[in-house]
């Protein structure tokens, strides 16, 4: 009777090669922004060749955003309680957490990026905000179902609302991006998605006759 079979130490599978470059992108990108993650860096720390990454992402901004997506993505996962006001107020709390050191410092390299580089807005969207948008979509959506939420607020214009004034103030750090400040300012917002009972009018007050 044979053991059990082990795999050869043969050259990786694909799965585990791009397990190790993002894992070796989040690290230089959280040791040295986005100017530390070169594919040479990577190839260097995680031992896959650099023809064998090119064939996956075709240039270090691709390798940095998805590497990116996917730490904020396992650090900040979207939770649900069942109350969507306050999930959406948490989800704002935790971001903004995240942000206040090497992430933030990352966050805000590729949103530059996307600015000087072309093409690059369109992959940090669809890698990076998409993803997440999706699901907060989805959350807005079943808080309108639980008639908790103004069914005439579009869901994309409620993310922006609630997530834009962080990230504006990330990036020109003109005002705190402290959790506090972050949860006031989406607490704010709320106040005007929140679905509120119309109010019925007081009826008049009956007069007598003198």
């Amino acid at each position: 009777m044979t053991g059990p079979q082990t795999r050869g130490r043969g050259r990786p599978r694909e799965p585990e090669h791009e397990e190790l470059v993002l894992t070796a992108a989040t690290q230089l990108l959280l040791e040295g922004g986005v100017a530390a993650c070169t594919v040479e860096a990577v190839s260097r720390r995680s031992g896959i060749s650099k023809p064998t990454i090119y064939r996956r992402w075709p240039h270090r901004t691709a390798l940095a955003i998805e590497a990116f997506a996917a730490h904020i993505g396992r650090l900040v996962p979207l939770v649900e309680t069942g109350d969507s006001a306050h999930d959406l107020v948490q989800a704002v709390a935790r971001l903004t957490e995240y942000y206040q050191g090497r992430d933030g410092i990352v966050f805000a390299q590729l949103v530059a990026a996307a600015v000087l580089e072309p093409g690059t807005a369109d992959l940090l969207n669809s890698r990076f905000f998409e993803p997440r948008r999706a699901a907060l979509r989805e959350l807005w959506e079943r808080g309108v179902a639980r008639g908790e939420l103004d069914p005439r607020v579009e869901p994309d214009a409620a993310i922006d609302l609630l997530f834009g004034p962080a990230a504006f103030r990330l990036l020109l750090r003109h005002q705190p991006v402290d959790v506090d400040s972050c949860v006031h300012l989406a607490r704010a917002a709320l106040q005007g998605l929140i679905l509120t009972p119309p109010t019925t009018p007081s009826p008049a007050p009956k007069t007598t006759g003198g």
